[in-house]
């Protein structure tokens, strides 16, 4: 059951990614669209890691440095700092994309509600928000809870033999928050570094090719799951994480 459940999360993630294939192709969707697409898909990363942090197990917390003081880390105060970690990123990088890429959509969007009909709303870029965020919901379901599954197939196969949930490792927020920045880091340089090729040259060849590398990276992490170097600090202002 729970290999059924991590193919079916596989399965919406590719979906998921074969959307703005369709909509570049067919859905005329330009540069500045498929860039949106993907910083939303950032947002909903984010969302789903803080909600991953928040289900952490308390001895696997790590210690939280504050002013110079080692604390025990506690889920509110790692979810608060990695909140505000990512709320920053996440609102300066909306900010570099506007500066360098939104053209014409200046004069289309003229405030939340506009950027919000514009920009998904109208062009069909909810459905493949609607899959990212039903993909990512599916693995928070089977990293944090993987007891979840084999309930279900227990239920399924009272007679079946089903084997123990593995232990979980030391070094679980590492894990966590690593896989959130190296996959944005990464993914976002090679996704802008194709939409400045379009723009220069004028193709959607670049946005084909940085789509179709995406998705083989999504499936390829999605099937061998994420992790973050040993030891990996986290640090902003005067509060250092250790993990």
């Amino acid at each position: 059951m729970l290999r059924t459940v991590r193919t079916l999360a596989v399965l919406v993630g590719l979906a998921a990614n074969l959307i703005p294939l369709y909509g570049v192709l067919y859905w005329q969707w330009d540069t500045f669209q498929l860039l949106m697409l993907y910083w939303m898909e950032t947002v909903i990363i984010a969302f789903w890691t803080i909600r991953r942090i928040a289900r952490v197990p308390i001895q696997e917390l790590g210690t939280i440095t504050v002013n110079g003081r080692v604390r025990p880390a506690t889920r509110k105060m790692l979810c608060g700092f990695f909140t505000l970690h990512a709320g920053l990123f996440i609102a300066a990088h909306l900010l570099f994309l506007w500066i360098l890429f939104s053209g014409e959509w200046l004069k289309k969007v003229h405030g939340v509600a506009s950027f919000s009909d514009e920009l998904f709303f109208a062009n069909g870029l909810w459905l493949a928000i609607a899959f990212m965020f039903v993909s990512g919901w599916i693995s928070y379901l089977v990293s944090t809870s993987q007891g979840y599954p084999r309930q279900m197939e227990r239920g399924l196969y009272p007679k079946k033999k089903i084997a123990p949930a593995p232990e979980a490792g030391n070094d679980a927020v590492g894990s966590i928050v690593g896989g959130l920045y190296v996959r944005i880091v990464i993914m976002q340089i090679a996704i802008i570094a194709g939409a400045v090729l379009a723009q220069r040259y004028g193709s959607i060849a670049p946005l084909l090719i940085v789509i179709g590398l995406k998705t083989l990276a999504d499936m390829a992490a999605s099937i061998r799951g994420s992790s973050a170097p040993e030891g990996m600090t986290l640090s902003s202002g005067n509060t250092t994480l250790k993990t």
